[in-house]
């Protein structure tokens, strides 16, 4: 990669999964400089909030650790400053890593970036490089071209024979354990995924102004997407709700 200025990798350890109320625990860096240069930064962060256990499950840091780290605003400036000039990076960093950073600063009254910056989100580079579509997956995994793309008999067998080679050298896995692996902590209410379950039992939007939020904590949202042009399905979930 040829770089003229700095380019900071980084990402964030935080309490939970909404930008607009996570903090951060640790944050984690390499900047690269323009001569080759490495510079490495690694902080523990105290949220002045308590971390979740269902956080802590996930990057193994107690309130115990950070009882006695600094807070954000402490290291605030220090960290604008490493930053400051720098193309930044990250994995699926546009989506949260960068926004919940901004967050940060603004609770700090920093504005963050301020200047010119270049974002590389590795995890978007990595889709537009390996493209997901059926024609592409199924050469990936074969070798093969699939022939007569878009015929719904063809696009069939190739999703079987691209499934069966995901398999090979598995432990044999039943529909069910495919299907709960690809959901992931976030459990399925609706079929379209917009909403989902979480490890409560409580149900959450997983989209718009409210993503993460519970759906009954905003009943005018929730009579706005019940009263336009949402999945029938969708509808229905949500009116067993209330």
């Amino acid at each position: 990669m040829e770089i003229t200025k700095p380019i900071i990798f980084f990402d964030l350890e935080t309490t939970g999964v909404e930008i607009n109320t996570a903090r951060i625990v640790q944050i984690a860096c390499i900047k690269i400089n323009a001569d080759g240069s490495k510079e490495e930064k690694e902080i523990l962060i105290n949220p002045t909030i308590p971390i979740p256990k269902d956080a802590t499950e996930v990057h193994n840091i107690t309130d115990e650790m950070v009882k006695d780290a600094p807070k954000f605003f402490n290291i605030a400036k220090s960290l604008f400053s490493f930053f400051e000039g720098c193309d930044i990076a990250g994995y699926n960093s546009d989506a949260y890593d960068v926004p919940l950073l901004c967050e940060e600063f603004g609770r700090c009254n920093i504005e963050f970036p301020t200047w010119e910056v270049n974002l590389i989100d590795v995890l978007k580079y990595e889709r537009l490089l390996n493209p997901n579509n059926l024609a592409s997956v199924y050469k990936r995994y074969t070798g093969k071209e699939l022939d007569g793309a878009h015929n719904a008999m063809n696009d069939v067998r190739a999703t079987f024979e691209i499934l069966m080679c995901q398999l090979e050298g598995k432990q044999e896995q039943t529909p069910e354990q495919i299907d709960l692996y690809c959901q992931g902590e976030r459990k399925r209410y609706d079929i379209g995924g917009k909403t989902y379950i979480d490890k409560e039992g409580n149900v959450r939007w997983s989209f718009g102004k409210n993503m993460h939020k519970l759906v009954l904590d905003d009943l005018g949202y929730y009579q706005w997407v019940l009263k336009n042009d949402f999945p029938t399905e969708l509808k229905n979930k949500l009116k067993k709700l209330n």
